[in-house]
C-alpha cells in the first residue's frame, strides 16, 4: 500500500495543469482545478477503484492466510478449465480502460492519461499476485502474464480504433445463496467473452441491414465445480449507442459496455446436448 500510495502521488504531480487538446474527449473550456471538480473526481476514483481491489484481495485471499513467499506452477489451462487466466486477463483489461477513461473524463492530458493507467494498471497485476505469493495461492508468473495481456490489448485498442470492434465483456451471475463473494470461488457462475461489432466489421453495403448497436459474443465458462468447460454464444448490445448523449453519461455507458448483458443465447460443452437460453446469464 506504501507504494501504490507513492504512486498517486506521483500521478498528482505528474498530470499537466492544462487543458487537453483533445476536443472529442474534454469540454474546450478551461479545466475546472475546484475541490469537487471532474478534475479530482477522475483522480478520487482512480485511487478508490485501485485501492479497493487491494483492500479486497487482502479481505479475502491473504489477511488469515499468510505465509513465506512463494511460487506456484500449474498448467496454463489447469486452474477452472482456463476461466481463472481469462479472468486476470480481463481484470488488467477492465482496469486500464476504467481509469484511462476516468482521467479523460475528469479533463487530464490525454497522453498522461494513457500511461499513467497503463502503468497503475500494471502495478495493479503485480501487486495482486505478488499478495498471492504470500498466501496459499503463491506467485504464478502465468497470472502475471495474462494479467499483462489483457493490460496490452486495452492499451493497444486505445491507439489501434479498429480493434475497438473486439471487447473483452465478463458476465457473472451471483447465486444468493453464497454468504460472502469470493470471486474464485464462484468460477461457475463467470463466462468472460469477446465481442464483436459486426455492424462495424461489415461492408458499407450491407451496414444498413445490421443494427449498429448489436453484436455477436463469444463466451468461455466452466460448469460442475470447474470440471467441465463450456463455449457460449450469445447476442450482445453495445451500450455506447443508448441514444443519450454528456460527458458524465457517456462516462458511465463506456464503463458499464465492458460487462456483458443477459442476451437470447446456447452454451455448448462437449457430451452434453446445448442449451438454448433467451436469457443466458451464466
Amino acid at each position: 500500500m506504501t507504494l501504490l500510495a507513492a504512486s498517486l502521488l506521483l500521478h498528482t504531480a505528474a498530470f499537466p495543469q492544462t487543458t487537453p487538446s483533445d476536443s472529442t474527449r474534454t469540454d474546450s473550456l478551461q479545466v475546472d482545478h475546484s475541490f469537487f471538480s471532474r478534475w479530482n473526481i477522475a483522480r478520487l476514483g482512480a485511487f478508490t477503484l485501485v485501492a479497493g481491489t487491494l483492500v479486497y484481495g487482502a479481505g479475502v485471499w491473504w489477511v488469515h492466510d499468510s505465509r513465506p513467499f512463494h511460487f506456484w506452477n500449474e498448467p496454463w489451462w489447469g486452474d477452472a478449465n482456463g476461466v481463472d487466466k481469462i479472468g486476470h486477463m480481463y481484470t488488467s483489461y477492465f482496469m486500464f480502460h476504467a481509469l484511462h477513461e476516468m482521467l479523460l473524463w475528469g479533463g487530464h492530458d490525454p497522453d498522461a492519461s494513457f500511461w499513467w493507467a497503463s502503468g497503475v494498471a500494471a502495478f495493479h497485476g503485480l501487486a495482486i499476485e505478488i499478495g498471492d505469493g504470500f498466501s496459499d495461492y503463491g506467485f504464478d508468473y502465468r497470472d502475471v502474464t495474462s494479467n499483462y495481456t489483457g493490460l496490452l490489448y486495452g492499451m493497444l485498442q486505445a491507439k489501434v480504433p479498429f480493434f475497438r470492434n473486439f471487447e473483452i465483456k465478463w458476465s457473472l451471475y451471483y447465486p444468493m445463496t453464497h454468504h460472502s463473494f469470493k470471486v474464485n470461488d464462484l468460477y461457475d457462475y463467470h463466462i468472460y467473452w469477446m465481442s464483436f461489432r459486426v455492424h462495424e466489421l461489415l461492408p458499407s453495403v450491407a451496414k444498413p441491414y445490421w443494427p449498429s448497436f448489436l453484436q455477436i459474443a463469444f463466451g468461455l465458462g466452466t460448469k460442475e465445480h470447474t470440471m467441465r468447460r463450456t463455449y457460449n454464444i450469445s447476442l450482445d448490445y453495445n451500450l455506447e449507442k443508448i441514444p443519450i448523449e454528456g460527458k458524465d453519461i457517456n462516462l458511465i455507458k463506456k464503463l458499464l459496455n465492458m460487462f456483458h448483458l443477459p442476451a437470447p443465447g446456447i452454451t455448448l460443452s462437449k457430451g452434453h446436448a446445448p442449451e438454448y437460453r433467451l436469457l443466458l446469464l451464466n
